[in-house]
């Protein structure tokens, strides 16, 4: 008896077969690996903008004659936290409630745009914006 090792041609592989899988499937993943990388820096900005919110409702809470000096130094610390982690905050950016009577709550709100890496390639309508409010009580 002699076996043979002849493939049915109806079932046989054809090379560019993988080829055209890759084909289809790229864009898909290409596609949700930029969408977690997205979602990864919004959600690193998120932690960015909430921390130099709370570095300045800190400040501000310890030196509440700040006001006076149209919150230049409080600016500056939220700034500067910012800049530490690699986010650029504007003072445009920073909006201050209930300043600053000794013994009650003040509040620093940091507001910053979600800039996509890809939006513009999705067609997505308008910006998210991000925003982080703290509260602390004026010492």
């Amino acid at each position: 008896m002699t076996s043979t090792n002849k493939i049915h041609p109806k079932y046989s592989i054809i090379p560019a077969q993988a080829i055209i899988e890759m084909v289809l499937i790229l864009p898909l993943l290409l596609l949700l690996i930029l969408g977690a990388m997205d979602f990864g820096r919004m959600f690193y900005t998120k932690m960015v903008i909430t921390d130099a919110a709370r570095e300045g409702v800190n400040y501000l809470s310890k030196n509440p004659d700040d006001k006076s000096n149209s919150y230049v130094n409080t600016k500056a610390v939220i700034v500067a936290s910012g800049e530490s982690s690699g986010i650029t905050v504007t003072s445009g950016e920073i909006t201050f409630t209930n300043c600053c009577t000794q013994g009650l709550p003040v509040s620093v709100t940091v507001t910053k745009a979600a800039n996509f890496m890809f939006a513009k390639f999705l067609q997505i309508g308008g910006t998210p914006s991000l925003i982080s409010t703290v509260t602390m009580v004026v010492q």
